[in-house]
């Protein structure tokens, strides 16, 4: 079936690890291009000891002969910041604008890929590869430079909308063109891929400058130190705080290395003119506690950011303490609540003030809300409609929605679906496994791969080694030893701790088995796990993930 297609491999029903292809060709030999390539922060509850994870590219990867181009529509993690790991699983040219190629190159480097593969292109030309000409389109965000894409095929034009808002007087950039956006509705939109995020909130989000004036009251009225986070690559809020920082005659310290990342390549790229002044951490040393204000990164519980390291007194620039304020101007990702939390109430327990938007007017989001949506698509009048950038209940709402702002069809299409939309009707023709990758410390690790399984295997039921000594025909040459790891130490009344009292029915199933499983290694391993499992269910109500480690010695 030849013509275009789209298909998302992250970014649906999920916020975060965006990842979005458009094929165009016969199916099965489609030429792709790739929208976004992010990050997301999983839960600890479902993957323990994880840092990061990303989409798995795997299906595309199989076929990257077939991808032409990486177009990265802004600067977020979500949306950037898997393409230095993933680069070298799809070798195909990256195109975004200055800031984004800017952070881009960076990520590109510290994974050991070459930076020479990143494009930056203009917001009037166009990319021309194979059936595609994609044109970035600038709109507004919570980080400078975020692009729509538009993206001209010969069945008709799609409107990809990345994150945005209608913001009429950012920090930085411009306001969203409307006459452009209704002109090119008046040429024909086929279909819009559009931001979820906040169907569900009614109205507009606001602009950047709303809060301004709401922050230099804030800032005004704390004592002593004060301590502001957000999110890093927010750099029109990171000025909005240092600027009601110098209003009320305090100085500025940057004490995130990703915010000064940011802010660098902003400053860089020419995305970010006069960033107010800041001062060095030296500098700092020497200003009084009531003159300081110091921009942190943390606002969403990460444990090594340096809100959590604050909350523990283990910072090695900012110590905070009773009588100063932590400022929170951000909105809580829904899933790290839990985590936010935690390290809300240690900061005060030590006396810290907090400050966030349910006790005054210090946010608002980068997602456009149901007014602003509407608009979008009063603008744009697209034929259908195809939700992004959500949960399913979001993607739900907001297809049902678009039938009532003028789109003739709308459809929900999840990660790994492939739709085919013809002037006649988009409809779903296949759907490829997908999944996620995790960056577990140095390393990446697939779903399949049974390390994160094992170790939520282990969070949950603890973890047992046995060691077991055999010679060849079969006899223990010494009892068996073993060791239990987050488990209670002593079960029942006969007293003994647990090891001992799995060592125990782990020798007599051994002495009680036939010779014949007891000179096979195998079997005999087997045997050992299933005793030692079976014991601590018996004595503790769990089974435990089990190693066995035999060692033969054989007869002189």
């Amino acid at each position: 079936m030849d013509g275009l297609y789209y298909m998302p491999l992250g970014g649906t029903d999920e916020i975060g690890m965006n990842m979005y292809l458009y094929g165009y060709g016969p199916q099965g030999k489609q030429r792709w291009i790739m929208v976004d390539c992010g990050i997301g922060f999983p839960d600890e509850a479902v993957a323990p000891g994880v840092e990061t994870m990303t989409p798995d590219p795997e299906w595309i990867a199989e076929r990257r002969d077939q991808l032409d181009g990486i177009f990265i529509t802004h600067a977020h993690e979500d949306h950037i910041g898997a393409v230095g790991t993933l680069y070298d699983k799809l070798k195909a040219p990256i195109y975004c604008t200055a800031f984004p190629a800017d952070i881009a190159r960076r990520k590109m480097e510290e994974a050991g890929q070459s930076p020479k593969n990143i494009n930056i292109c203009g917001t009037t030309e166009t990319v021309k590869l194979g059936a595609f000409e994609i044109t970035f389109f600038p709109l507004t965000h919570s980080v400078p430079e975020t692009s729509a894409l538009v993206i001209r095929t010969p069945t008709g034009t799609v409107f990809h909308t990345a994150d945005f808002k209608f913001d009429a007087d950012p920090v930085y950039g411009k306001p969203v063109d409307k006459q452009a956006l209704k002109k090119l509705g008046e040429e024909g939109v086929l279909a819009i891929v559009c931001d979820s995020t906040n169907v569900f909130e009614p109205g507009y989000a606001g602009g950047e400058k709303s809060i301004q004036d709401n922050l230099r009251q804030v800032v005004a009225g704390c004592k002593g130190k004060v301590a502001a986070t957000t999110f890093a690559s927010n750099v029109a809020r990171l000025a909005s705080l240092a600027d009601a920082a110098a209003a009320n005659e305090r100085a500025v310290v940057v004490a995130g290395r990703a915010m000064k990342r940011m802010i660098a390549a902003g400053e860089r790229s020419g995305a970010v003119p006069n960033f107010p002044q800041t001062v060095s951490e030296d500098q700092a040393r020497d200003i009084p506690d009531e003159n300081l204000f110091y921009l942190v990164t943390g606002s969403q519980g990460e444990s090594r950011a340096a809100v959590a390291r604050i909350a523990s007194d283990s910072h090695p620039v900012v110590s905070l303490g009773r009588g100063d304020t932590m400022i929170y101007s951000s909105k809580t990702i829904p899933g790290n609540e839990v985590e936010v939390g935690r390290i809300q109430n240690k900061l005060v327990e030590r006396g810290i003030e907090i400050i966030d938007a349910t006790v005054a007017d210090i946010h608002v989001s980068g997602h456009a809300c149901r007014g602003e949506i509407e608009e979008m698509y009063s603008l744009l009048r697209p034929k259908y409609a195809i939700p992004m950038h959500g949960e399913h209940r979001h993607l739900n709402e907001h297809a049902e929605s678009a039938l009532k702002w003028g789109a003739a069809q709308s459809f929900v299409v999840t990660n790994g679906q492939m739709l085919h939309i013809a002037a006649n009707g988009p409809r779903v023709v296949d759907e490829v496994p997908n999944g996620r990758l995790y960056r577990d410390g140095n390393a990446v690790v697939g779903a399949q791969d049974g390390v994160v399984r094992d170790r939520k295997r282990m969070a949950m039921n603890g973890h047992i080694a046995v060691s077991v000594v055999m010679d060849d025909g079969g006899e223990l040459l010494v009892e068996t030893d073993v060791r239990m790891t987050g488990a209670p130490k002593r079960m029942g009344r006969r007293g003994g701790t647990f090891d001992e009292r799995i060592a125990e029915a782990i020798d007599e199933a051994i002495e009680a088995a036939p010779r014949k499983k007891r000179q096979d290694d195998d079997a005999l391993e087997e045997l050992v796990a299933q005793t030692a499992r079976r014991t601590a269910n018996k004595l503790w109500g769990k089974k435990p993930e089990t190693v066995v480690f035999i060692t033969r010695i054989e007869d002189d």
